[in-house]
């Protein structure tokens, strides 16, 4: 069994008194009533203009933040995937330089005069001297003043260039 159904019907018309006609308000029928109509003067029209734009901000700055938010973790995600790559060149850099310290090890082992002397005597069948004879260059007289003509003609060639023959001669000893 359904309710039985509301049917409203229109107000009758009434003469108003500039001559437009009106319809006169309809009693309230149902659940819900009408809301009074009144003017709606300037203040009324700014302040909803001033809350449309509260809104629109509002929402232009939810989304600016959401892009904020969005290009910061794109960026720490870069920065996570950069990281990940310095950490392995840095374990790279310490596997190297333990094999350097390694290598310099092997070297200064290798380069010891206890190992070649015994790698010398052992593999290659050499003895150690009695006796260490140290050869010494002969001492050699300081050379003569150079004659005058000689010291003018050094002192006219250039800096860092060869000396000439007289400067060289007293040098050579006796022609054989």
């Amino acid at each position: 069994m359904s309710a039985p159904l509301r049917v409203r019907s229109l107000p009758a018309p009434v003469a108003h008194p500039r001559g437009a006609v009106r319809r006169s308000a309809a009693p309230d029928v149902g659940p819900r009533s009408r809301p009074q109509l009144r003017l709606v003067d300037g203040s009324r029209l700014q302040t909803a203009a001033r809350q449309r734009r509260a809104r629109r901000l509002a929402v232009a700055a939810a989304v600016a933040a959401g892009l904020a938010l969005m290009a910061l973790a794109g960026s720490h995600a870069f920065l996570v995937t950069n990281q990940v790559r310095i950490d392995e060149l840095q374990q790279r850099v310490e596997e190297a330089q333990a094999r350097h310290q390694a290598l310099r090890l092997e070297v200064a082992t290798l380069e010891a005069p206890e190992r070649i002397v015994t790698d010398a005597t052992a593999e290659l069948g050499m003895v150690r001297p009695e006796t260490v004879t140290y050869v010494r260059p002969a001492a050699t007289p300081p050379p003569a003043a150079p004659a005058p003509d000689e010291a003018a003609a050094r002192r006219s060639e250039p800096e860092g260039a060869a000396p000439s023959w007289g400067a060289v001669k007293p040098y050579l000893g006796p022609e054989g």
